[in-house]
């Protein structure tokens, strides 16, 4: 009905328009032919024996100026026309653009609203009564905060005063609204202040979106992403205790690893030369895959792995395979899960967390940094815990000794960043295995760590 009345409106004023443009002309013409007669009529009333023709006409150079005064008079009528069509035509097409905009605005989905610098509502379409779930008399004159809900109302206002003061402000902010039967919706709102010169400049324009839903399939995405990393975090952790269960002498030696490594790890994020390359994820990586070290034990002979006497050299070669055990079943899983990176660390590792600085190490006698620095952080955690345990052959060292006998490997055995980086964080590594070391029992039995490590002063 509104569209229809609309076009009834245009209508009758182009009608109008029209006739006022003819008029102008005629008023040119009426005004010239005016001229003409009073003109005549004082020549005939100064003049009265003159012939009609000389008083209509006049002389030569009067009919000239009378010809010239009508005609200036017909040019106004006719250029007062043409100005009247102009502006007509330019009316037409701010109406024409003005009911575009409305019906864009009425039309799109996302919710648009106008509101004074008081908060009050001044305008909105369609969609953001839907939002609202509230009708137009029902919003327009309301505050925007009273829509709010308690907890969003400071951090709106913050909002809302940057975009008065016209200062720099972030281009979204999300919401709480309340909405009919005490239920919430959660929008993301835009604003700006409305700065084009036709609209009153005390106002503030934005778009609202209904991100409910949205923000629930994320929340969810979020909590079965966690799930996911718990499992999987459950998963490694059985398949690292494994090894355990057949090497009964470690204790917490799992835990302590990966805790020791993701100190270390932080640490050397700090360093230049590993910028981009020890991110976030490969923290969380060498954290997960850091206590699948030793997973290769689960191939070596019980004959051997628990054999209370000293190994013989083949059996220290055959306790050494268990580095290649371990790479070699890390590296059958990766190939069927080529986008887990905590993966390709952990096979990183297993292959290679007992190769040495100086290239004296296992299984590939690879040399300084030829040796992946996953590898390189776990020998340096593997060994402090080494040291700092209790077994039924050794003494616990104190953290001073262990500290001493790794600093005297610095560049010969061990990699010189990660020892600054230990150095850097020993105090946590001394908390790490206070705490961890607490339940540890001496076991009856004796196992391989002492012939594993066997290049350290026990």
């Amino acid at each position: 009905m509104s569209t229809i009345s609309n076009y009834k409106t245009t209508v009758q004023r182009k009608i109008i328009n029209n006739h006022l443009g003819d008029s102008m002309v005629a008023f040119g013409i009426g005004i010239a032919i005016c001229f003409w007669f009073f003109n005549a009529l004082i020549r005939f009333i100064d003049s009265p024996d003159l012939g009609w023709k000389m008083i209509i006409m006049g002389t030569e150079l009067q009919l000239y100026e009378k010809l010239a005064v009508s005609t200036l008079f017909i040019a106004f009528g006719s250029h007062a026309k043409t100005n009247i069509k102009k502006r007509r035509h330019a009316e037409d097409n701010l109406q024409e653009s003005d009911e575009k905009y409305r019906i864009i605005l009425e039309s799109i989905e996302e919710g648009y609203y106008e509101i004074d610098f008081n908060g009050d509502f001044k305008f909105i379409n369609r969609s953001m009564c839907k939002i609202l779930t509230r009708t137009e008399n029902e919003i327009i004159g309301t505050k925007i905060t009273s829509h709010l809900d308690k907890k969003d109302i400071d951090g709106f206002q913050t909002f809302f005063n940057k975009i008065k003061n016209n200062e720099k402000h972030p281009g979204t902010i999300e919401c709480e609204v309340k909405i009919r039967g005490r239920g919430r919706k959660t929008i993301e709102m835009s604003a700006s202040l409305m700065a084009d010169f036709n609209l009153t400049p005390d106002r503030i324009r934005g778009v609202a979106r209904d991100v409910t839903e949205k923000k629930m399939l994320e929340k969810n995405l979020f909590q079965s992403l966690e799930d996911v990393k718990e499992a999987r975090s459950g998963i490694v952790l059985g398949l690292a205790k494994l090894s355990e269960y057949r090497d009964t002498d470690t204790g917490r030696h799992l835990e302590r690893i990966r805790e020791y490594s993701k100190v270390i790890a932080q640490e050397m994020s700090n360093l230049p030369q590993y910028n981009g390359y020890i991110t976030s994820q490969y923290i969380e990586d060498i954290y997960q895959s850091s206590i699948l070290h030793d997973i290769g034990k689960v191939g070596v002979p019980d004959a051997i792995l628990l054999k209370k006497g000293k190994l013989t050299d083949p059996e220290y070669e055959q306790i050494k395979k268990h580095t290649l055990l371990g790479g070699q079943a890390l590296s059958s899983i990766t190939k069927q899960f080529k986008d887990q990176t905590f993966l390709t660390i952990a096979k990183e590792i297993a292959y290679y967390h007992h190769e040495k600085w100086n290239g004296k190490g296992y299984p590939s006698q690879l040399k300084g940094e030829r040796i992946p620095l996953s590898a390189r952080i776990i020998a340096i955690a593997d060994v402090y815990d080494a040291l700092t345990s209790k077994r039924c052959y050794k003494k616990k060292l104190s953290h001073s000794k262990a500290k001493e006998i790794i600093m005297n490997e610095k560049g010969e055995l061990l990699d010189p960043d990660v020892v600054n980086a230990f150095l850097a964080r020993e105090n946590e590594f001394m908390e790490i295995s206070e705490a961890l070391h607490k339940d540890d029992m001496v076991p009856n039995s004796r196992t391989n760590p002492v012939n594993i490590h066997q290049e350290y002063d026990f």
